[in-house]
Order: structure tokens, then C-alpha cells, then sequence
């Protein structure tokens, strides 16, 4: 894939987690005429994994059906292990210091330069939080309407958003490093597949809440 290719994919996948995934903007973390905010990097960063990376998506969602069956979670999870998805929407990212990262300034310069969205740096924290505007929001839908390709994304970001919705980039991280795979991955390292163990732990799962 060639590096304009792979710009226009990844602001796409960036623009549809900030209209499908984020919040909507109260208080001081509104910047006048936004219609979404994504309160940190941290949180984006997450997002994004779960968006890139289905079977990892696929067991977080599984753990939390885990957890209170009530969620609805599983159905979701055994739609994304009985797909391909896993491998063919799989977009591997590096495990660093503090989980799956990768800069963002490349992908999410379109969204700025077109006026689509926002970044704005707290000047003591130096926390990023990131917004979209009223044209971003609009470029989604039509996007949606009119691109098979962005439709998979504005679902699968609005399901990433819905399990996300309520927690911080901190309390997600807990999340993801609850599979061994990913806590286990080393500093640089590519962090790895964990499809065939999620499949199989769907299996067991089903024929539980079957019996």
C-alpha cells in the first residue's frame, strides 16, 4: 500500500471513530461549533487498536459479556470470530510502553487541514483532545451513504464507541492488557493475533449459554 493510500485509509477510520465513537461536547471540553470530542489521545489510541484489530475487539467484547451477560456483547463478538474479519481487516500496531501506539499526526492531518476537525492542547497537561465539526460530522454520513468501504467502518466505530462510551483512555488500557498476548508483547514488537484462541473461546461460550 503507498503512503498516499494508506493516509486516506487511516483518516477515514479516524474521522469515523470521532463521529461514531465519540462524545458529544459539554462544558469546558467544547470547542465552539463541535459536534464530537474524544477527550485524549490515550483514548483515541485505544479506539483506534479495537478498530484495526477485530479479534482483539472480538475478545474485550467477550470478556465483558464475562462480566454481566446482560451487555448484549456476545452476539457481537461471535458475528466478528464467524467472519473473516480478523484477518482480513487486521492492521497490526506495536506494542511501546504503554500499549498499541502509533503516531497520528499523518493521519489526522486531512481532517485538519479540511476543516473537518480539531485538536487542542491543554497548556498544563498538554493533553490532546480532539474534536469534530459540523463539516466532519456531515463527510461521515455522506461517506456512509455513498462507500460500502465506510460503511464497515461507521459500524464498527459506533460499536467500539458504545462499548467505550463512559470510560477513560486509563480504564480501556486495563482492558486490553487483560490478554496476555498483549501485555506480554515486548517494547517494539508487533503485537499478535489472537483470532484462533478467540474463536475457539466463542465456541465454548455459545454451547454455555446453550445448555
Amino acid at each position: 500500500m503507498d503512503e498516499i493510500t494508506r493516509q486516506y485509509r487511516d483518516a477515514l477510520r479516524l474521522l469515523f471513530i470521532f463521529a461514531r465513537a465519540g462524545d458529544a461536547p459539554a462544558g469546558n471540553l467544547a470547542v465552539p461549533g463541535s459536534v464530537r470530542v474524544v477527550t485524549s489521545e490515550k483514548k483515541l489510541q485505544k479506539m483506534d487498536f479495537w478498530v484495526r484489530n477485530p479479534d482483539h475487539f472480538a475478545y474485550a467484547l467477550l470478556q465483558a459479556h464475562n462480566d454481566d451477560a446482560s451487555l448484549g456483547y456476545l452476539a457481537a463478538a461471535q458475528s466478528i470470530a464467524d467472519s473473516e474479519e480478523p484477518e482480513l481487516r487486521r492492521d497490526a500496531m506495536v506494542k511501546f510502553l504503554y500499549g498499541a501506539y502509533e503516531p497520528l499526526d499523518t493521519a489526522l492531518a486531512p481532517l485538519f487541514s479540511c476543516g473537518l476537525a480539531r485538536m487542542v492542547r491543554a497548556p498544563e497537561t498538554r493533553q490532546r483532545t480532539y474534536f469534530l465539526l459540523p463539516e466532519g460530522l456531515a463527510r461521515a454520513d455522506q461517506m456512509e451513504a455513498e462507500l460500502p468501504e465506510a460503511k464497515w467502518y461507521s459500524e464498527r466505530a459506533a460499536l467500539v464507541g458504545d462499548f467505550c462510551k463512559g470510560k477513560s483512555g486509563d480504564q480501556l488500557a486495563r482492558w486490553q492488557y487483560r490478554h496476555p498476548t498483549y501485555s506480554g508483547a515486548k517494547n517494539g514488537e508487533t503485537i499478535k493475533s489472537i483470532a484462533h484462541e478467540v474463536r475457539q473461546l466463542l465456541v465454548a461460550a455459545s454451547e454455555a449459554s446453550n445448555a
